[in-house]
């Protein structure tokens, strides 16, 4: 009692006291403990002790202690104090200034690197600078310091790096493998050997008969041929002998005409040449009339000598040839018995190899030849013998006389002709001289006195041929005048077809060249017209998107209000809607598992418990979702970091499980679109990181189980309708075996043969891949087993190769991006190792399982049987071997003979992925443009806090390796993840909730809208200046002067362009749109400001580093080229952004109405729900008579103004006395007794307080406020202790305040 005493003599208020059962029974303990607290504030403020300081930081306490005390303080229904503000309420409990809290070492210290950040950072940066150059100065002296030591570390790493390939060497040797191969071949090579020295001493051993038999057989294949020849030569004498007298006179008569040749050839001297060329015509006549008068007088003399002439070559010639036959005579003998030799050689070798297989034959043939030979020359001889004949040969001796006699003759004229040949030679120059001179002279002379004449007639001659021909050519042209046209349309066809070639392969565009097709853009016009919609199209997505933007954040601010209206008012209502919801027991497990989550401070316990660190924590993680769901490359780098640290299996799968409930398994158009950019981004950074193309193949990344899962629902519709008809018709099949294995097929024929004969079989079972080939049943089957096989190969691969189009998009994406990204890394691999990593996700991961396992796919409707399964797991081998895009090799020796079918298939099947490859890019697929995220509206996951927590853990462990600010901030702001905690807590955070996604980091502004509209404004103008003024180039059109013909030409082009497009006229461009992008009308300008606008577009081009001055601004017409290589795909592309930018204007105006549905409904729900709160409140209270509220109740009645909701009447010390007024300016507490204040709400949600003076006798009103209950709740949720009213004129205590409405107002 002494200390209650005590408390009561020092003036500590009332309500922060304690009772003695608070104290003894330790029914509130935190009280007591408050009350000591306020009573050392009273001391200090009294001067009598000192303050008990903040104890934050210097305790520790564990988190069993804390969950203990919780439990304790939540089972006896006690609320902890705010031990923070006990200064400030003890100071306005006794209506004293509260003290100026001392300022702590941390705040101290807070303030003063506040105070001096500048200069801190300065401080740091500077550092940071010496402690770089320190770190650089050092690495290079380390460097410097080592030179001497690199070569010897270079020759030990060489060393080491030899050593390592000596042992890979000898571990390669080690391998008996190879060693058996050599081995095998020089045994085959002996075996082989040794078989050929057997055949050739066996060839030796029978040399000597061959030779005998071969001896007897030339023997008389000779005699043979001898009688044979004898008999012809005796047969054909007489032709004999005329063949050669007509082959001499056929001599004789070449000869002859050769010497006449020579007699008739005209000797022209080049003196005669020169003479004809002058006057060639008169000339002749005169030369041909001369010659026949002088041969008239010279025949006989020419004819003699021709004669003589004649025979003395005839008989010349004749000698010569008789000589040299004489002499070759040697050499067609030997000629003809070579070739003899060589056919009789020929023959005989023929007939030895047909002796070889009839030696018997022959040996018998001898015998009896022998014996015909020994009886026809016994016969002979009897013959000869028993006839007397008389041979005379008078005609053969007389036929060589006459040849002597002739040969002698030859030889005596030959000598005479030769002993008089130079006087003949003498006599024919000497002749021909005479000749020439008598033509020549008169020639001459006539000539030199005809030349003017001759002159004259050249000319005339020269000008009717050159007449002649010109009308041959015209009337040729003229009737081939439609060929010269079509030829002519041909050559400018092809000079502009190389022009245009030009003008798409080059860079340097000259101005000439677009002056001639700038014909191409005559429709510019109307494309910068489309460009310009285009703009305003992208201003206006924008403009909707930020306000959109707002209107969300309006509807984020309603949804806590209306959450804080739902847990202001909460009663048995909402429990009532949770069992209709979830149901009695569900509903029980709901409230408990938000309960545990609530007592922790969890963000995820749910509406009903919101706090303002709850709240941003859990906003946090909405925007920590969303940044990781548009930005794949977080997700991609954490893969690489999981794989890289062999993270253990369970994280592994977790992290997957979140990824596909993030994307929501890639049901939706945008989830799927950024599925599919996460998986683009995770196989460039692989395949950028990979050190070969194997590595890439053999690699096996965390994405490619997450693509698995998430192609597994398509795949099943894929792969039932490409692969179904024939699994099916395999399956059917009767007695299809595709078994390859010669040693299989053996063993099952002996067990057949077995069972049927029931006896065991004499044949071997276990013989070798070679032995079971030898067996020729076996042998047959095998072949025909790899037939069939072949043909059910080449049925799935048609199957397969014809059902693309079928094939989903999403695994033919991640083919083009695996080709694309391998393209390049690997520019210089051929296509077939490109196929190679393609085939890793799509035939391994994609096609194979459905092979091998048909009923997991619903592909067949039961399990298959054991034949059929082996036979499609011979087809998979198969596949797969083509899919490798090589041949079968010694360790499958039984598929070694389809080789030739797998080279071919495997060339079919490249083919074919790069096929599945071609697909277009992910963007032109989904639409999708950079207002994506902005007009789609993302859509919530649902996913468990212990999921949330999970990723919240890996992001923070491997945020280095991350590098992004923004994720780094929001992990920050996020400050750590929470603490794991209990079973109980576990199984409450393992139930799934529905998180939304927010874009904490919205940016819609386009940044280069100004620099295309430069671009734009600038090719207009410049395209207007070479229609008017084309030059050299485009800085000499720039410098022309501008006349008055310029501009005559210029309004002719707007007349033309204004008659081609008036429906397209509009008038000059003042909105704030078009000034805003600057896309002045050029039609209404004249020539010169079309001019001085192209000169400043340029020059701010060149500002900003587009183009230059030095190139004669290059770029510009470089650009104009561009627009006429690319016009149609310029245009397609702007109609692409054209109905995106509507497709995106359409989706925000539906999002727009969206969000004002929802705040009309907001809006709409607050009042009914505070109106219902404010009517239900059932029967009329009763009003004790004769007291206050009786009298003022009464008061309003009288007047007429009750309010609808009621008004109740308080007096300022009663509200003192409960804690709900602190204080009214002016007014002293002693004096709250004659204050009264009224609370009264005529409107749902909206109450009047109202503040009277009754001093004096005289009620006045002071003050009076209407107060929204909203702002009230956004207090309490700021965790603002009081609440002012009337401008600061009197303060509340907030809580206690709205408790009083809540009890007076609402149920």
């Amino acid at each position: 009692m002494s200390f209650f005493n005590f408390v009561r003599h020092v003036g500590l208020p009332e309500s922060f006291t304690f009772e003695l059962t608070d104290l003894y029974e330790k029914k509130n303990f935190p009280k007591v403990i408050y009350c000591i607290h306020a009573l050392s504030h009273l001391l200090a403020r009294r001067g009598l002790a000192e303050r008990i300081g903040n104890l934050v930081g210097h305790l520790q306490f564990s988190d069993d202690q804390l969950q203990q005390t919780q439990k304790g303080l939540k089972d006896s229904g006690v609320a902890m104090p705010n031990f923070g503000n006990v200064g400030k309420e003890l100071a306005k409990e006794i209506n004293e200034e509260p003290e100026e809290e001392p300022e702590t070492e941390d705040e101290r210290r807070d303030r003063l690197l506040m105070e001096n950040e500048d200069s801190i950072v300065a401080a740091q940066a500077a550092a940071r600078a010496f402690l770089v150059r320190k770190a650089q100065a050092t690495q290079r002296g380390r460097i410097q310091f080592a030179e001497r030591y690199v070569p010897g570390i270079q020759a030990r790493a060489r060393g080491v790096l030899f050593r390592r390939q000596m042992e890979r060497e000898r571990s390669e040797r080690a391998d008996m493998r190879d060693w058996v191969v050599v081995l095998q071949a020089r045994a085959r090579g002996a075996i082989l050997r040794r078989e050929w020295a057997s055949h050739l001493r066996g060839i030796d051993a029978s040399e000597d008969y061959v030779i005998k038999t071969q001896a007897q057989a030339r023997g008389v294949l000779q005699r043979r041929k001898y009688l044979r020849i004898k008999a012809a030569m005796r047969s054909y004498t007489v032709s004999v002998v005329k063949l050669q007298s007509l082959v001499r006179a056929r001599i004789a008569q070449q000869s002859h005409k050769e010497v006449t040749k020579n007699f008739m050839q005209p000797v022209i001297t080049s003196a005669i040449v020169a003479v004809q060329a002058l006057a060639r015509g008169i000339l002749l006549r005169r030369k041909i009339s001369t010659r026949f008068a002088v041969l008239d007088q010279v025949v006989p003399s020419i004819v003699l000598l021709q004669a003589q002439a004649r025979g003395v070559l005839i008989r010349r010639r004749v000698g010569s040839q008789l000589a040299k036959l004489d002499d070759v005579s040697d050499v067609v003998v030997r000629i003809q018995t070579a070739v003899r030799t060589f056919l009789v050689r020929k023959r005989l070798l023929a007939l030895i190899r047909g002796l070889r297989n009839a030696t018997p034959g022959v040996i018998a043939l001898q015998a009896t030849a022998r014996a015909a030979l020994a009886k026809r020359r016994f016969m002979a001889k009897r013959n000869a013998f028993r006839e007397v004949k008389i041979v005379t040969s008078v005609g053969g001796l007389q036929a060589f006389a006459r040849a002597a006699i002739t040969r002698n003759r030859h030889r005596e004229q030959t000598k005479r002709l030769e002993f008089v040949q130079p006087d003949v030679v003498g006599i024919q120059a000497v002749a021909r001289g005479v000749l020439a001179r008598m033509e020549y002279i008169p020639w001459r002379d006539h000539i030199r006195r005809s030349h003017p004449v001759a002159t004259m007639l050249q000319a005339l001659l020269r000008g009717a041929t050159q007449r002649r021909r010109f009308r041959a050519r015209i009337e040729h042209y003229r009737s081939n005048l439609d060929k010269v046209i079509q030829i002519q349309s041909l050559f400018r066809a092809k000079e502009t077809r190389e022009q245009y070639r030009q003008l798409t392969v080059g860079t340097n565009v000259t101005v000439g060249t677009i002056k001639n097709f700038v014909h191409l853009l005559d429709d510019s016009e109307s494309d910068f017209q489309e460009e310009i919609k285009v703009e305003r199209l992208r201003q206006s997505v924008v403009k909707r998107i930020r306000e959109n933007q707002a209107l969300e954040s309006h509807v984020d601010d309603l949804d806590v209000k209306i959450a804080l209206v739902v847990q202001n008012v909460k009663s048995f209502e909402e429990l009532l809607k949770a069992r209709r919801r979830y149901g009695t027991d569900s509903a029980a497990l709901h409230a408990a598992r938000a309960s545990i989550l609530a007592a922790h401070g969890d963000p995820f316990a749910g509406p009903s418990t919101l706090d303002h660190s709850a709240k941003r924590k859990h906003e946090l993680y909405q925007q920590l979702f969303y940044l990781l769901q548009t930005r794949g490359e977080y997700i991609a780098r954490l893969f690489t970091r999981i794989k890289g640290d062999d993270g253990g299996e369970k994280t592994r799968k977790t992290a997957e499980r979140v990824v596909l409930t993030l994307f929501g398994y890639g049901h939706d158009r945008r989830e799927e679109y950024l599925l599919l950019k996460l998986f683009q981004t995770a196989i460039r950074d692989e395949i950028l990181t990979a050190g070969s193309i194997q590595e890439v193949t053999n690699a096996h990344p965390m994405f490619i189980t997450i693509a698995v899962k998430y192609v597994r629902p398509k795949q099943t519709v894929y792969v039932r309708e490409a692969l179904q008809a024939v699994i099916n018709e395999l399956k059917d099949g009767k007695d299809i075996s595709l078994e390859s294995d010669p040693v299989a097929i053996y063993r099952a024929r002996i067990d057949v043969e077995e069972m049927r004969s029931g006896a065991p079989s004499p044949k071997p079972k276990d013989v070798t891949f070679r032995e079971a080939l030898q067996d020729p049943d076996t042998r047959g089957e095998y072949i025909r087993h790899l037939q069939l096989l072949q043909w059910w190969t080449e049925a799935f691969v048609t199957a397969l190769t014809q059902s693309t189009q079928r094939m989903p998009y999403g695994i033919r994406h991640m083919a083009r991006e695996t080709l694309v990204a391998l393209r390049d890394r690997f520019p210089d691999a051929p296509e077939e190792v490109y196929t190679g990593c393609i085939a890793r996700l799509l035939f391994y991961r994609y096609i194979n399982p459905a092979i091998m396992t048909p009923e997991t796919f619903d592909v067949v409707s039961q399990t298959l049987d054991t034949p059929t399964r082996k036979n499609l797991n011979q087809i998979s081998r198969m596949l797969e071997q083509i899919t490798l895009g090589c041949e079968f090799g010694d360790e499958n020796p039984c598929f070694v003979p389809v080789n030739d079918y797998v080279r071919k298939a495997a060339k079919q099947w490249s083919s074919w992925l790069l096929e599945v490859a071609n697909v277009q890019d992910a963007e032109s697929q989904y639409h999708a443009h950079e207002f994506l995220d902005a007009t789609a509206q993302p859509k919530s996951i649902w996913i468990s806090p212990n999921e949330v927590y999970t990723m919240h853990s890996l992001l923070s462990q491997y945020l280095d390796h991350l590098r992004d600010d923004g994720l780094r901030i929001i992990l920050t702001d996020l400050d750590g993840v929470p603490h794991i905690g209990d079973d109980e807590l576990n199984d409450a955070r393992d139930a799934a909730i529905e998180l939304p996604l927010t874009n904490r980091f919205a940016d819609v502004k386009d940044p280069n809208a100004d620099l295309k509209a430069l671009w734009v404004q600038a090719k207009r103008a410049v395209l207007a200046i070479l229609r008017v003024q084309p030059a050299k180039d485009l800085v000499e059109s720039l410098m022309q002067p501008v006349t008055e013909e310029h501009e005559q030409t210029w309004d002719g082009i707007l007349t033309e362009m204004t008659r081609e497009q008036k429906h397209q006229r509009r008038m000059p461009s003042t909105t704030h749109v078009d000034s805003a992008y600057r896309l002045e009308d050029i039609r209404s300008m004249t020539f010169r400001e079309v001019k001085a606008h192209a000169i400043f577009f340029l020059l701010e081009l060149e500002k900003r580093g587009q183009i230059s001055r030095i190139d004669g601004y290059q770029g510009i017409l470089n650009a104009i080229a561009g627009d006429v290589r690319s016009k149609n795909r310029r245009r397609i592309q702007r109609q692409h952004e054209k109905e995106s930018m509507e497709e995106a204007l359409t989706d925000l105006a539906g999002r727009k109405k969206w969000f004002e549905e929802q705040i009309t409904s907001y809006h709409n729900y607050v009042e009914t729900a505070m109106s219902t709160m404010q009517r239900g409140k059932g029967k009329k209270r009763f009003i004790m008579p004769f007291t206050k509220q009786y009298f003022h109740t009464r008061e309003l009645q009288k007047a007429g103004k009750t309010p609808q909701f009621g008004s109740y009447k308080y007096s300022a010390q009663h509200f003192y006395d409960k804690g709900i007024l602190l204080s009214i300016d002016q007014y002293s507490p002693r004096q709250f007794d004659k204050i009264d204040i009224v609370l009264s709400s005529n409107k749902v949600g909206i109450f009047t307080v109202e503040v009277f003076n009754n001093a004096l006798g005289i009620t006045n009103r002071v003050a009076h406020a209407d107060v929204k209950m909203e702002d009230l709740l956004v207090a309490q949720f700021e965790n603002r202790a009081s609440y002012p009213l009337f401008n600061g004129m009197a303060k509340f205590n907030l809580n206690l305040l709205l408790w009083q409405i809540n009890k007076k107002f609402y149920v």
